[in-house]
């Protein structure tokens, strides 16, 4: 039995044993966490041996909310938007790529937000008046469409009456705009189709991304959102040996589901298929409502700059979601929801709390996953349900375009008191720290641990600080939410999220103490190496992709 000995600073997340300067590691698994000595000793001589001196060994980190398949799309398979600043120079980066991708039959970006005024088709029909372009917002909920697009996905004045101006933005004649969201988005991303070869060389290029970061395990928050073939190419993945993270998701139920058990069956078998060592499906993934920023976020009280109006509900009809529920747990499985707004986290929290009541099982870990507006009277409802907290606290900073936006949408004492994270662990509630990629491009553990502490931008933190006095999170609970407390969410802390005897040998290696160093400094943090199943699968300088830089990340807001 090969053995290989890790050596260095050793933060375990084990409770029972925090610190060590030793893993032993054989067939993947763990035998052996403490003394450097003693570790030699169990090996003999001729093991092999990673020693990463003073540095800092760390459970390989989870990310407990993204899309794995739009990541890989948007990182090679579409033009970013990321670098513009206002319409006209979106519409730039879209006749660049035109110039330079000809004879497309369809032209789809991502990345673009709301800036200096509304997008309209006839912006891009001047650049790309033949082919259709489809650009999606960095948030994933609303797209941009020249006028062949709107053609070609049959978004005309009847779609603009069936959905409403919320949804399909109209001009004064009634005619659609070219700026649509929510339901109709998802209908188009479906409508879009990538190659079951394509999607795994997405996959392939997020995997390496991942792992370059310290992250060896992702929840796909909906295998299905953004392709229908993501799903069959990670499973195709996984059968050829080259899935090498802990992938696991949900499966996509439609809003407001007439099938709610058959949906649960469906899900069942598709796991009983499919689940492995490396793949996995737990549950499904639903949209209670959209977001602030396309003023799609359900809320219980109005838009500030929007009187009686309070958002989108998707799905929104109690007796469905609790069949649903009900059935999940016959199945043994569970469900991640989409909430940003308090409206759609006190729906959901009212279904779970019905359902659980009616089956008497309050560890299914079902997890609200966003948490932008949350009601301060339902955040120990979420503790008292066991309902996992997924919260995107690297956006939770103040300052940029999405800042301000959140500012004139909701009002600033609404503002103020968004993305909790202390405050539901102080009522006994799980809070796992989220990113959400490629919705937004703020990814990676050291941003992670210094926004959940600090909440604030790292190179201006005095003048980007929200509610750190309520919400910021000491840095053992920074670090829970993106190690013990996601392999918690994700029923699997007897495989990983902290390096313990008997699980998964996955690690990550980085030259800063996240428990100790100053804040100030954690956000620059490098990754110098990534272990899975006791194999180094990454080491600094080894190439591979490069994610957005924290300038990149900042400038988006």
């Amino acid at each position: 039995m090969k053995q290989i000995l890790i050596l260095g600073n050793i933060i375990t997340m084990d409770e029972n044993k925090p610190r060590a300067r030793a893993v032993v590691a054989a067939e993947g698994k763990i035998v052996y966490v403490g003394g450097e000595e003693a570790a030699r000793r169990l090996c003999g001589d001729d093991a092999a041996v990673l020693d990463y001196g003073d540095n800092y060994v760390y459970p390989g980190f989870l990310e407990a909310h993204c899309h794995p398949g739009g990541a890989g799309a948007r990182a090679i398979g579409q033009a970013n938007l990321l670098p513009g600043k206002s319409i006209d120079e979106y519409v730039q980066i879209v006749a660049d790529y035109v110039a330079a991708n000809p004879g497309k039959e369809l032209y789809t970006g991502a990345n673009w937000q709301e800036r200096d005024r509304m997008p309209d088709a006839r912006d891009l029909d001047a650049v790309c008046p033949d082919a259709p372009v489809v650009l999606q917002t960095g948030d994933g909920h609303s797209m941009w469409l020249n006028t062949a697009a709107l053609e070609r996905f049959g978004i005309d004045q009847a779609c603009a009456e069936k959905w409403g101006p919320a949804v399909v933005r109209v001009r004064e004649d009634g005619t659609p705009t070219g700026y649509i969201s929510e339901g109709p988005v998802f209908d188009i991303m479906k409508a879009i189709t990538y190659t079951r070869e394509q999607m795994k060389e997405f996959l392939l290029w997020f995997q390496d991304f991942m792992l370059s970061m310290g992250f060896t395990g992702a929840y796909d928050a909906g295998y299905e959102v953004f392709n229908a073939e993501e799903l069959a190419a990670f499973a195709e993945l996984d059968a050829e040996g080259k899935l090498k993270m802990q992938i696991t998701g949900g499966m996509m139920t439609a809003d407001n589901s007439d099938t709610p058990e058959d949906d649960a069956e469906r899900i069942a078998q598709t796991a009983a298929r499919l689940n492995s060592d490396h793949l996995r499906v737990i549950g499904a993934k639903g949209f209670s409502d959209g977001v602030v920023e396309a003023h799609t976020a359900w809320l219980k009280e109005e838009y500030a700059d929007q009187p009686g109006y309070t958002g989108v509900k998707r799905w929104s009809d109690h007796e469905k979601m609790v069949r649903l529920l009900k059935a999940l747990d016959a199945h043994g499985l569970n469900i991640h929801v989409h909430t940003i707004g308090d409206g759609a986290s006190g729906f959901m929290i009212d279904a779970i709390e019905e359902a659980q009541a009616a089956t008497g099982n309050y560890d299914m870990r079902n997890a609200l996953a966003h948490l932008h507006v949350v009601d301060p009277a339902d955040r120990a409802r979420i503790a008292d349900n066991n309902i996992v907290a997924c919260v995107g606290l690297m956006w939770s900073n103040a300052s940029g375009i999405a800042y301000q936006q959140e500012i004139k949408y909701l009002g600033s004492g609404r503002v103020k008191d968004t993305y909790p994270g202390r405050s539901i662990i102080d009522l006994g509630g799980v809070v796992v720290n989220h990113s959400d990629y490629p919705v937004a491009p703020a990814v990676g553990v050291p941003l992670g641990v210094y926004m959940s502490v600090l909440r604030a931008t790292p190179t201006f933190p005095e003048d980007t600080r929200r509610n750190v006095e309520v919400e910021g999170m000491p840095r053992m609970d920074a670090l829970r939410g993106m190690t013990t407390n996601v392999a918690y969410m994700w029923h699997a802390e007897d495989r990983m999220g902290s390096l313990s005897i008997g699980k998964l040998a996955n690690m990550a290696v980085f030259d800063k103490n996240f428990l100790e160093d100053d804040i100030e400094d954690i956000a620059w943090a490098r990754c110098l190496a990534t272990i899975v199943d006791g194999e180094q699968v990454y080491v600094i300088g080894s190439g591979g992709p490069v994610g957005p830089s924290m300038e990149d990340i900042i400038a988006a807001g």
